[in-house]
């Protein structure tokens, strides 16, 4: 029998007591295994796994890793190794932090940066944080509106400093012989993302410590975010974190996330939100603001947007929330893109798109959409576009410009009169401008347009002693024309006005004197086109019977 007894010692620590004698070296292996098991209960959370390759022993792992030899039977223990030379390949094994020798200090180096961002030293001086900066522990990282920082460490684990936030890297190091990478991060105010690449030779112990909790992870994508009022909720978007409070620790598994208040417990993992649909969402834009085009996830009470140059997120360019669909934002660059967006707090949806809104389309003055252009010699305008260098102008019969009947790419004015009129008829056009910096920028909406029929040409009138006739072309199919004739050029005092089908109006001849007529096209579908040009008519003064008789008389007399 073994004469020794396992007490409970000071603060829970486990302490070996003499009974009837000397402790023989079989009870003392005895004793240190019921240790090692004991302290597994309290060592589960601060722990890394490392995987067995060929050659490893349980006596050369301890002899690497482990701050000593003694720590041989207990590793065995803990981890129910039959024989502890002979530890399969591929075996994963459970190794306490505790028991861990320290090995060296870690770095961190910033690989992505945008806006402005500040780092503090340990002795207190500050700087600009720069793409390629190398970060220690002591290290603070404080971030601005609309600037972003990414962060990798030895590990290949990435974090993602949001805007508004402060955090401090308190702790960087390398434990055992180059085995296990620790990591803690203490997040002040603020929201920062997480990626710890999963390994298989070594593993990595990442934490991220607000005031109300800690996040642990090992080989997951994660997001977290304080306040000054002492709340943080975690989000697991891959892997496993187990988050531990001031009263309770609990482990949230993928596509879950916890809230936690104060020194409140963690609360119970609740599923995040389903990703946005973005399946039907465009991915080419040509105008700004951006307007971006989603549907609604259900439940959500707003959104959070990121958009970054790489798929990775590295280089972010913006990020906002809004709580209404479509979602907006201003002015970014031209280029390729990828979007992650989610319901707060939900999963992400990502998707590529592509932005070309510059230069941007000249403000159109004629003619409008759904305008007219004049029925000869049609001219087209715009606004001069400050970068633009030359416009291109397109002409079409159809709104997807199949049927084109006019291309120019090289108009460095800003209008243009076509060198062959346009017969009458419903057409579209469209332009775009182009720079030496930029290109071509994104072409304008199909506009429409209509090119009427002339007003009809009137030829000289027929008159005779009461009626004068008026005559024109014939209509084509549903056409009518509106004649009018009046005493003055403004058309105020008119004497007939007439709306016909007819190619010619008969009416009284009035008094000698100068007159004025002009006429328009009205087509079948109620359109009306422009009025022709005046043109001046002159009736002649007539001869009176008294004036014949007068101009007779001395004839008369004569005979």
């Amino acid at each position: 029998m073994c004469d020794v007894a396992v007490v409970a010692g000071s603060r829970g620590a486990m302490q070996l007591r003499r009974v009837n004698g000397v402790v023989s070296r079989y009870c003392l292996w005895i004793v240190l295994a019921l240790l090692a098991v004991v302290s597994t209960t309290t060592l589960a959370a601060e722990e890394w796994r490392y995987t067995v390759q060929p050659g490893d022993n349980l006596w050369n792992l301890t002899q690497r890793h482990l701050k000593g030899m003694e720590y041989v039977p207990k590793l065995q223990q803990l981890n129910k190794i039959h024989n502890p030379y002979v530890v399969p390949p591929g075996t994963q094994l459970r190794i306490p932090i505790a028991w861990t020798r320290y090995y060296s200090s870690a770095s961190a180096k910033v690989v992505g940066v945008h806006g402005n961002a500040l780092v503090k030293r340990p002795d207190r001086s500050e700087m600009q944080v720069e793409l390629g900066m190398q970060l220690t522990s002591g290290d603070e990282i404080i971030s601005a509106e609309d600037s972003f920082v990414m962060i990798e460490f030895s590990d290949q684990s990435q974090l993602r400093v949001q805007e508004n936030t402060r955090l401090r890297l308190e702790n960087m190091q390398i434990l055992g012989d180059e085995g296990l990478t620790d990591t803690l991060i203490e997040l002040h105010y603020g929201r920062a993302e997480s990626s710890v690449p999963k390994r298989t030779d070594k593993s990595s112990r990442f934490r991220i410590k607000t005031p109300s909790a800690t996040s642990s992870v090992r080989g997951t994508e994660f997001r977290v975010g304080t306040t000054e009022h002492r709340s943080m909720h975690s989000e697991v978007l891959t892997g496993l974190v187990e988050v531990e409070g001031k009263k309770r620790q609990i482990q949230v598994p993928a596509g879950y996330g916890t809230f936690v208040v104060g020194d409140s417990a963690p609360t119970q993992p609740v599923r995040l939100l389903a990703a946005p649909d973005v399946s039907t969402t465009a991915r080419y834009y040509q105008r700004l603001p951006l307007v971006i085009k989603l549907q609604p996830v259900p439940g959500a009470q707003a959104y959070r947007a990121q958009i970054a140059t790489d798929r990775e997120f590295r280089n972010m360019w913006s990020e906002f929330t809004t709580s209404s669909l479509p979602f907006r934002d201003g002015d970014i660059p031209d280029g390729d893109y990828w979007l992650r967006i989610r319901a707060i707090e939900g999963k992400d949806a990502v998707m590529p798109f592509a932005l070309n809104a510059r230069p941007e389309v000249p403000f159109v003055i004629a003619p409008q959409p759904g305008g007219m252009a004049e029925p000869e010699n049609q001219q087209f305008k715009w606004a001069r576009q400050s970068e633009a260098a030359h416009y291109a102008v397109m002409i079409s019969r159809d709104e997807q410009f199949a049927d084109g009947v006019y291309f120019n790419p090289e108009v460095t004015d800003n209008s243009l009169t076509l060198p062959n009129s346009l017969t009458p008829g419903h057409y579209f056009w469209r332009l775009f401008s182009v720079s030496a910096a930029e290109g071509a920028g994104p072409m304008s909406d199909a506009m429409a347009f209509r090119v009427p029929y002339p007003a009809p040409a009137v030829g000289d009138p027929q008159m005779d002693e009461t009626t004068m006739t008026f005559a024109w072309r014939a209509p084509e199919e549903g056409q009518s024309f509106h004649f009018q004739f009046a005493r003055d050029q403004e058309f105020a005092e008119l004497l007939h006005d007439e709306v016909t089908t007819a190619s010619r109006i008969d009416m009284s001849k009035p008094e000698s004197g100068t007159y004025y007529l002009r006429t328009k096209t009205i087509e079948a579908d109620g359109f009306q086109g422009p009025w022709g040009a005046p043109q001046t008519i002159e009736v002649p003064r007539g001869i009176s019977p008294w004036f014949m008789f007068l101009m007779l008389l001395p004839l008369l007399v004569l005979l």
